[in-house]
C-alpha cells in the first residue's frame, strides 16, 4: 500500500487560456530563461507542492525523494520545432531546443526547482503510463529503495496541424487539452491525505464489473476517456456504484488520471475506483480518502 502525502494540479481544457510562461515566472522566474513551455507546464505543476490553497508553506520536500514523471507523448513541440529545422530550414537545431528535446530534462529542472538530489525517471507512451509508473513507485517503496517518490504527469496541447486525433486515436469531437499533476508517495500512512493502490491485473469488459462487485469499501468510480461510449454506458449499468463526474472539469490528455485522483482528494471522502481503458484492456486504480482539502464548488 502507498500513501499519498501531497497533491498539486495543473489542468487546462482546450479551449482555455493561461500564458505559461507569465505563471511560471511567478513562481520559478530563475528557470525561464532555458526552459520551454512543456517544461514550464511541469515547473507550474509542482509548484503546489510546497504550499496549500489557503497559502500556508507546507516545506521543503525531503531531499532524497525520487522523481518519476510521465507523459503521453513527451515533449512534441521542441520535437517539431527540431525536425522543422533540420528537413525544412536544413539547418543545425538550437542548442537550447537540443538540450530540452532529451527525455528527461523536465524532470532535471522540476528536481532542481524542488531541491531534489534522488533518482530521476522519465516514462513516456500511449496507454496506462499513469497505472505502471504507479507500479514501480510501489516495487520500490515496497523493497525501500526509496523512502519518497514524487509521481507526475505532464502533457502539452498538441498542436491542430498535427492531427492529434488521428496518432491518439480518439474520436474527432474530443477536446484535447492538457495538465501537470503531481503526488508525493511514501510507504508511511502517518499523515498521509490518501492511500492509493494499483492493480497489475488487467481485465476485460466481464472481468473487470466482478473486480469492482467484489472488491469491499469502494463508494464512487471514474472512468477514462478512452473508453467508447457504448463501454462506458454498459459498465455504468453493471455497476451500481456513484459516479464521481468530473469530465466538465478536464478534456482529455494522457496522464489526466491523476487530475481526476487530486480532485476526489480534494473534493470527497471514500473509496474511488478509476477504471481506465486502452485496446480492449481495462485497468484499476484505488484512491481511499478521508480528508477533503477543498470543499468549495
Amino acid at each position: 500500500m502507498m500513501y499519498i502525502h501531497r497533491v498539486s494540479t495543473l489542468n487546462i481544457k482546450q479551449n482555455e487560456t493561461l500564458d505559461i510562461k507569465a505563471e511560471c515566472k511567478k513562481v520559478a522566474s530563475a528557470y525561464i530563461r532555458r526552459t520551454d513551455r512543456f517544461i514550464q507546464l511541469g515547473l507550474l505543476g509542482v509548484s503546489g507542492l510546497l504550499k496549500v490553497s489557503s497559502g500556508i508553506s507546507l516545506g521543503d520536500i525531503d531531499k532524497n525523494t525520487a522523481v518519476f514523471m510521465v507523459s503521453g507523448q513527451g515533449n512534441l513541440a521542441v520535437f517539431s520545432r527540431l525536425c522543422h529545422q533540420r528537413y525544412v530550414e536544413e539547418v543545425p537545431p538550437k542548442p537550447v531546443d537540443f538540450i530540452n528535446s532529451l527525455s528527461n530534462t523536465a524532470g532535471f529542472y522540476i528536481a532542481k526547482y524542488l531541491g531534489l538530489e534522488s533518482k530521476n525517471l522519465n516514462l513516456a507512451q500511449q496507454g496506462f503510463v499513469v497505472e505502471n509508473a504507479l507500479l514501480l513507485a510501489d516495487a520500490s517503496l515496497r523493497a525501500g529503495q526509496e523512502t519518497h517518490v514524487l509521481l507526475g504527469g505532464i502533457d502539452e496541447k498538441p498542436e491542430d496541424k498535427t492531427l492529434p486525433h488521428s496518432y491518439l486515436n480518439l474520436p474527432i469531437n474530443q477536446a484535447i487539452g492538457e495538465g501537470s499533476n503531481w503526488i508525493l508517495l511514501s510507504a508511511k500512512q502517518q499523515d498521509a491525505l490518501a492511500s492509493i493502490e494499483v492493480s497489475s491485473q488487467q481485465f476485460d469488459s466481464t472481468t473487470i464489473v466482478e473486480y469492482i462487485k467484489n472488491k469491499s469499501g469502494i463508494t464512487h468510480v471514474a472512468f477514462g476517456q478512452r473508453m467508447p461510449k457504448n463501454m462506458f454506458e454498459q459498465l455504468r449499468s453493471q455497476i451500481n456504484i456513484p459516479l464521481f463526474d468530473c469530465f466538465d472539469h478536464y478534456d482529455f490528455y494522457e496522464t489526466n488520471i491523476l487530475f481526476v485522483l487530486n480532485r476526489y482528494i480534494e473534493k470527497e471522502q471514500g473509496c474511488l475506483a478509476y477504471i481506465d481503458y486502452f485496446n480492449n484492456v481495462y485497468r484499476v486504480v484505488l484512491v481511499t480518502n478521508t480528508t477533503i482539502l477543498d470543499t468549495s464548488i
